[in-house]
C-alpha cells in the first residue's frame, strides 16, 4: 500500500530585486516551519522515501530543507519544472510516474492545484496554507494505479508547534 504526502511550499518572501514569481525564496517563517513538519514526519510518519518538488525556488528550498532534516539521501530529492503552478491532472500524472520502489512519496508544489487535487483524490475540501501537509493513504501497489485515496491527516505548522510538549519545542 502506498502513501502520498502532499505539501504546499513553505512561506515565501517578496524581496526587492526579485520580479519573477518562480524565483521567490522562503522567508524567515517559512524556514522556521520546516523543522516542525520534519519533526512530525520523523516522529509520527509516514516518513517519505522520495521527495518530488516543483523547481520554483521556494518549493526547492522547502524540499531541500525537509530532506536534510529527515536525513534523506540527496538521490531521494527530485525537481520537476512541470509542478510549478501545476493543475490537478499534471500533479496526478507526476504521482503516477513515481518509482514503485517508493512506498511513501512527498510532493511539494503550489496552490490552487494542490487543493483541487486533494479534493479530487479524497473528497476532502481543505484550505492548504503554506507548509500545510496532507497525508493520503492509497490502496494501490503501483503509483500508476493512483485514482482515489483516504485522507489520513491534514496539518499545518502552527498546529504541530501547539501540540509539541514544551521540552520538544523547536527554535
Amino acid at each position: 500500500m502506498k502513501t502520498l504526502l502532499i505539501m504546499r511550499h513553505a512561506k515565501s518572501a517578496y524581496p526587492p530585486g526579485i520580479s519573477d514569481d518562480f524565483d521567490r525564496p522562503l522567508n524567515k517563517r517559512g524556514r522556521a516551519d520546516l523543522p516542525l513538519i520534519a519533526h512530525l514526519l520523523a516522529t509520527h510518519g509516514p516518513r517519505p522515501d522520495l521527495v518530488l518538488a516543483s523547481a520554483a525556488r521556494r518549493a526547492q528550498q522547502t524540499a531541500t530543507g525537509l530532506a536534510a532534516a529527515l536525513g534523506l539521501r540527496p538521490s531521494a530529492l527530485h525537481l520537476d519544472d512541470a509542478l510549478y503552478l501545476a493543475s490537478p491532472s499534471t500533479l496526478a500524472q507526476a504521482a503516477a510516474d513515481l518509482p514503485d520502489s517508493a512506498q511513501t512519496s512527498l510532493i511539494i508544489a503550489h496552490n490552487p492545484g494542490l487543493e483541487a487535487w486533494i479534493g479530487a483524490l479524497t473528497g476532502a475540501h481543505i484550505a492548504l496554507p503554506t507548509a500545510g501537509l496532507a497525508a493520503v493513504e492509497l490502496g494501490i501497489h503501483a503509483w500508476a494505479e493512483i485514482s482515489r485515496g483516504r485522507l489520513l491527516y491534514f496539518v499545518v505548522p502552527r498546529l504541530v508547534k501547539a501540540v509539541l510538549p514544551p521540552d520538544h519545542q523547536l527554535g
